[in-house]
């Protein structure tokens, strides 16, 4: 139902920027970076990218259809709409913005998640890429303020990793936690589901709450991150004890939709460290 509520949303915002260009930036005002904050799907937002950059998310997820010649932004087809592009929505905003992400000099992660035809699409987004590649943060020129793009989902990986002036980074899997892999892959993902049986009712059993250090202790000494997908939500306090349990560990990206639930979270928690 969930899914079905969220589908239907994106779709309306399709069709209330038919006529919307994002000519302009609008205002914002930087907000000191939340290291582990990541806006899953963040499209779905009334302010794509603006409303985590509010709150000072570090990394933001657009998933990407390639229509024709274009890079459209939506969770499935029924969603899409030509105003809504991987430029309109997040490289043009991001340009304007000229580094100024938040209160202090620091990265912003752009999760392009693949939706289909993976060699077809990373050809169109390098050649997209390219027009920006000034405030692009690459394998081959980190930019402290830069905007570092990610590849999930569908990528087609051996052709990427064989393209000696990509401007991307790729996003692996758990069994890609290794240091000498880092400089490409600087981030995994998992299925929180497949890994963890802990759904965010009573105390994390230790076991498990030792695999998820020793997870993170790992991604540390590789300097890696994890991000783990299909978190617990059936309920608020579900949600949040597993967000919980999850910015205990810095390796660790968050993702959430409900950003400001989790930007309250950490600082709840950031609150109580400061008063021990």
């Amino acid at each position: 139902m969930q899914y079905m509520i969220k589908t239907i949303a994106s779709a309306s915002l399709s069709l209330l920027f038919v006529t919307a260009v994002h000519a302009q930036t609008p205002r914002f005002q930087p907000a000191p970076p939340l290291e582990q904050g990541h806006s899953h799907n963040d499209y779905w937002r009334p302010h794509p990218l603006f409303d985590a950059l509010q709150l000072g998310f570090k990394s933001v997820e657009a998933d990407v259809f390639l229509i024709d010649s274009t890079l459209q932004v939506g969770h499935e087809r029924a969603a899409l709409h030509p105003s809504r592009t991987l430029q309109s929505l997040y490289l043009d905003p991001l340009r304007q913005l000229n580094g100024q992400f938040y209160t202090k000099p620091a990265e912003l992660w752009l999760y392009v998640d693949f939706k289909n035809d993976g060699p077809a699409t990373y050809a169109r987004l390098h050649q997209i890429l390219s027009r920006y590649r000034n405030m692009l943060s690459t394998p081959q020129q980190p930019r402290p303020s830069g905007v570092r793009v990610i590849l999930t989902g569908g990528y087609p990986r051996q052709q990427i990793l064989a393209d000696p002036n990509r401007l991307v980074f790729l996003d692996g899997q758990l069994t890609d936690l290794q240091p000498e892999l880092a400089a490409n892959i600087p981030a995994v993902n998992g299925n929180w589901k497949k890994t963890f049986q802990w759904d965010g009712v009573g105390p994390m059993p230790a076991a498990e709450a030792a695999r998820l250090r020793q997870l993170n202790n790992h991604a540390v000494r590789s300097g890696q991150k994890i991000r783990f997908w299909d978190l617990p939500a059936a309920t608020a306090a579900q949600r949040q004890a597993v967000w919980r349990e999850l910015l205990r560990y810095p390796a660790l990206l968050v993702g959430a939709d409900e950003l400001s639930e989790l930007k309250q979270v950490v600082d709840n928690q950031r609150g109580a460290a400061s008063r021990k």
